[in-house]
């Protein structure tokens, strides 16, 4: 049985090493595969990785990753694909790469190995040490050389197509011969209303101001983020969400999660809530994740009540709220995950696969079939013909 899918009987906290090679003039690199929520115990050196890492992807950092796997069942099954340089136990030993992953075992093709991916994830990036990316990626590929069938050996979802990542991925994947796909993702659809140009959230702010004192307020300590993350999540549940059944709020596990989350988050000031208070009564939010260049708008929510004096304006209050965000610190990027419109600022997310270069003969078709149905009925390899 390939050691990958070994993974599906680990219990928390086991782990398996597998030696890789690396190039010459470095000390080896080993390869481990542990469940997410095992992985607290490295917290340390996952910091110290995402610090190097040659895309800061803050949903693939403990903060978020380790809040998710105490909290999320989709989170529950998720292992990550660690990369390590030095002897165990030794001080110089580092983390040099995390690819969060979901090992899949299928019968007649083989076992592939998939990027972790999540509607909570905006960006599927794996950390991958900077000056090592390319070393980090051939000890990983390597580990899928033998998988020559027509499936794909790695697969890596909600990619920017502008990462730094796609080269060292191309070089690591030729060295292996390996082939390289991208795949972009579709374009995104338009908000049924058009997004509002800034001359429209103008006239909306003045609209509002109209009825009253208008202020946006930010959160500056953990009491106070606790405090407006809570009046986020009442007014999401207020709402048409609410309404469905769908509001985090009404999720225990949900609630649980982003609690953790951005109080974890807090601490390194990788966390912000907004409020847009009219006559100082809440009438939108915004929470924010990331660091301060630049972060991920996670979630928004606004008072329906607002809705009647502004008539086809579905996001009204939530993009004045942005803008007040943007106009306040205007050095800061709000990122969105699924923009309404693509333009010259949009991000290109998409899918990267390495899948191997083979002859798909019939007799070498049906050989690694019948070697994959014995795999899954987990008996031994046959014996070759003497």
């Amino acid at each position: 049985m390939n050691q990958i899918i070994a993974l599906k009987g680990l219990s928390p906290g086991s782990s398996t090493a597998y030696a890789a090679p690396s190039r010459p003039q470095d000390a080896a690199i080993t390869t481990e595969i542990r469940l997410l929520s095992a992985c607290g115990e490295i917290r340390q050196a996952w910091t110290e990785l995402a610090a190097r890492a040659i895309e800061s992807n803050l949903f693939f950092e403990p903060d978020f990753a380790l809040a998710a796997a105490q909290h999320l069942i989709a989170f529950r099954d998720a292992a990550v694909l660690l990369a390590w340089q030095g002897p165990v136990g030794s001080p110089q030993r580092r983390l040099l790469g995390l690819i969060p992953c979901f090992p899949r075992n299928r019968l007649f093709v083989p076992d592939e190995l998939i990027g972790f991916s999540d509607r909570r994830i905006f960006n599927g990036a794996p950390l991958l040490d900077a000056a090592q990316a390319q070393a980090v990626l051939a000890a990983v590929l390597s580990l899928r050389q033998g998988w020559v069938l027509e499936g794909r050996g790695l697969v890596l979802r909600q990619i920017d197509m502008a990462s730094p990542l796609i080269a060292p991925i191309r070089r690591a994947a030729e060295t292996l011969g390996l082939g390289t796909t991208l795949i972009p993702a579709n374009l995104p659809i338009p908000l049924r209303h058009g997004a509002p140009t800034p001359s429209d959230i103008e006239a909306m702010r003045h609209a509002l101001a109209q009825r009253g004192k208008l202020e946006l307020v930010e959160a500056t300590s953990r009491t106070e983020l606790r405090d407006a993350v809570e009046i986020l999540l009442a007014m999401e549940a207020s709402g048409p969400k609410g309404r469905a059944g769908k509001a985090v709020l009404q999720d225990t596990r949900e609630v649980g999660f982003l609690r953790a989350m951005t109080r974890a988050l807090a601490c390194s000031r990788q966390s912000r809530v907004a409020l847009l208070t009219l006559d100082g009564r809440p009438i939108a939010g915004a929470l924010v994740i990331g660091r301060a260049k630049g972060g991920w708008l996670y979630m928004a929510a606004q008072d329906e009540s607002e809705a009647p004096f502004f008539p086809g304006q579905v996001l009204f209050p939530e993009q004045v709220l942005l803008a007040l965000m943007r106009q306040a610190a205007p050095e800061r990027t709000i990122l969105q995950p699924a923009p309404a419109t693509s333009g010259p600022g949009a991000v290109s997310f998409g899918e990267i696969r390495l899948s191997p270069r083979v002859t798909r003969k019939p007799r070498d078709l049906a050989g690694r079939a019948r070697a994959a149905l014995r795999r899954g009925l987990r008996l031994p390899p046959a014996r070759a013909a003497g």
